[in-house]
């Protein structure tokens, strides 16, 4: 029987399991939140000393260096477990050692150096699969950039990859016979010789591999962001940063050769690329892959083969814990045994209260220890992660009212709360301070402004793109000294963890009060069971008075008749009663049709765009109906 546990104001721990608080003794520097490694560290960037051993001080300080050592002493420890889901429903598993790994990329390397430089761009574009692993690794074995990008199944994945293809200019793209249509296709009167098939480079090609030289500073990969506020830019990831961030994750979490890693993430965004090769790379973990569109498709995939394999480590975004809680019944969780998972990375967008919450009364039944949970806050710029709880999941309610007006206090039960996941302490290494976003100035513990994060695992920039990069990496005029990553992410400091309320140029601001529009979205989605999960959209909408909220709603594919009157009623007074203020426009649409990004963001200011515009939502085929304040559309 799942024990019952319910969030408390004072500590935020879930009562009749463990208490969820961070066990880690924080100190505070001159400025910011210090990472528990910078109390006793010296020196001005505050990393730990490198682990000793052989990827110690004397070791390998790059991902190349690693895997070749690997390979060398070693060559039968498995790197990578690939479960086909597509070619046997109960997963086909094929199982690759170091010593092939390091042949695959070394022949695919060779190829490569006839016709590229060190420096040049190639991008991987295969299917989530063996092949992705071999391309991407091979580009920095040649000492070529990398450019993961998803394989253009879909339109919108051609028009993306060809509108990065432009940005990166790359000299070659990777992909298999399969997928090689579909790229030839997007890349749209590209060379002939532009593509090339990793499944038909020969092993032999290995012998003709040299090992061109490395620099710390060289770059390794771009990772094009998914763009949730923004066209996607190419984030410049250096091998220096790719190193600093594995050293930092593993620290933090724990991990090491003894690991074993589950991910279905898609490789070509960032959590997926770092927690599903590089991450497990680094650290000698064993990693179990599948693809996407096998979770998707059936959720109870990822916990099984966590259960079979003995899994230790694995992440995920907020939708895929609500996704296994509704789609994993009762019955089919009784054979899981979930006793192995030491971290449980939850990331790449809000983490919600209710998903933590959920996912804990569902699976703690199955050996789930509630202290795995980790929720963390990550994002390309600083190569993937920036924090990360150590402790379990903190849930801590604030007050509603304070929030608003750009401070956070604990609620004391008198007025409206609004519940906040922590997103933990900062990884060793890195630094974390909170600044007021017109000024630059820092702003004490318990103040809401603009996250910014400084340490090694933070990128240099975004390629080509000076202005940008000159306004995002820069030093803060009113604020600590040093070269600071503005994230455009708000949020505050509390005892030492990060909390997250939303996007900077995405809050509503109304009478002069900013709404977090995360907020705003999860009292929509409650306010009526007709409602889609994670299918809310808040917005600021123009009006002759100033600015007011705008809000478009999916539709459950069972309750498209729904009376749009009556819904708009029923959510009007929700957002009422919790935030005191109404819709001036609510658009109801189809399920699966709100704008997202590849990684399943809401892209809320296309939301904008496409809904918001007078006269437009009738006329699109996605709207069921919008009903307007003044009573119009």
């Amino acid at each position: 029987m799942a024990r019952k546990y319910e969030r408390t104001a004072d500590s935020g721990s879930l009562s009749g399991f463990p208490l969820l608080t961070t066990m880690v003794f924080m100190a505070h520097g001159a400025h910011g939140t210090l990472s528990p490694g910078e109390a006793a560290e010296d020196g001005a960037a505050g990393m730990p000393a490198p682990p000793a051993g052989p990827d110690g001080p004397d070791g390998p300080d790059d991902l190349v260096a690693i895997v070749r050592r690997r390979a060398e002493r070693t060559p039968e420890q498995v790197a990578f477990s690939f479960v086909d889901f597509a070619a046997d429903r109960a997963g086909r598993a094929r199982a690759v050692d170091y010593e092939t790994l390091d042949e695959r990329a070394r022949a695919v390397a060779a190829t490569l150096q006839r016709t590229c430089a060190p420096g040049d761009r190639v991008a991987v574009a295969c299917p989530h699969g063996p092949g992705y692993v071999e391309a991407w690794l091979g580009c920095l074995y040649a000492g070529c950039v990398a450019v993961p990008l998803p394989e253009p199944e879909r339109s919108g994945q051609a028009v993306r990859l060809r509108g990065v293809l432009a940005d990166c200019a790359p000299r070659r793209v990777l992909t298999t016979t399969g997928a090689r249509a579909d790229v030839e296709a997007a890349l749209d009167g590209a060379p002939e010789d532009a593509v090339l098939c990793v499944d038909q480079v020969p092993t032999e090609a290995a012998a003709g591999w040299t090992d061109p030289p490395r620099s710390p500073g060289d770059l390794a990969f771009l990772q094009y962001t998914s763009g949730s506020t923004r066209e996607p830019v190419g984030v410049c990831v250096s091998h220096a940063n790719l190193i600093a961030n594995i050293r930092q994750i593993e620290r933090q979490s724990e991990m090491d050769d003894r690991s074993v890693v589950v991910s279905w993430l898609p490789f070509f965004h960032d959590m997926g690329l770092i927690s599903g090769i590089v991450l497990p790379l680094g650290a000698g973990a064993h990693a179990v892959l599948f693809a996407p569109m096998a979770f998707l498709q059936e959720p109870h995939r990822w916990l099984r083969l966590i259960s079979d394999y003995r899994g230790t480590w694995t992440a995920g975004p907020d939708f895929a814990f609500d996704l296994c809680v509704r789609r994993i019944g009762p019955d089919r969780r009784r054979d899981l045994d979930l006793t192995s998972l030491t971290s449980i990375a939850n990331g790449s967008e809000q983490v919600r209260p209710g998903s933590v919450g959920a996912f804990l009364d569902a699976f703690g039944p199955c050996g789930l220890d509630p202290v795995a949970v980790s929720p963390g806050y990550g994002l390309a710029e600083a190569t993937l992660g920036v924090t990360a709880a150590v402790r379990g999941a903190r849930v801590r309610a604030f007050d509603r009212a304070e929030l608003t007006a750009g401070r956070a206090r604990p609620a004391d039960g008198a007025g409206p709360a609004r519940d906040l996941v922590s997103c933990g302490p900062p990884l060793p290494g890195v630094r974390v301070l909170v600044i007021d976003p017109e000024t630059g100035a820092e702003l004490p513990p318990g103040r809401i402004g603009e996250v910014c994060a400084s340490g090694a695992n933070i990128s240099d920039g975004y390629w080509r793109r000076p202005e940008l990069t000159r306004t995002v990496f820069t030093e803060l005029p009113d604020g600590p000294p040093g070269r600071w990553l503005r994230t455009g992410d708000m949020g505050f400091l509390h005892e030492d963890e990060l909390f997250i309320t939303g996007r900077r140029k995405e809050l509503v601001v109304v009478d002069g009060r900013n709404h977090a529009p995360a907020d705003l979205e999860l009292t929509v989605e409650r306010a009526h069971a007709a409602i889609r999960p994670a299918g809310v959209a808040a917005f600021a909408v123009e009006t002759a008075d100033g600015e007011a909220l705008g809000v478009a709603v999916e539709l459950r594919g069972g309750r498209l008749g729904e009376p749009v009157a009556e819904l708009a009623g029923t959510v009007n007074a929700a957002l009422a009663t919790d935030h005191g203020l109404r819709a001036e426009l609510l658009v109801f649409v189809r399920p699966g049709r709100l704008p997202r990004t590849t990684s399943g963001k809401i892209r809320r200011a296309e939301c904008r765009a496409r809904f918001a515009a007078p006269g437009t939502a009738p006329q699109d085929p996605a709207v069921i109906g919008a009903v307007a304040a003044d009573g119009g559309r």
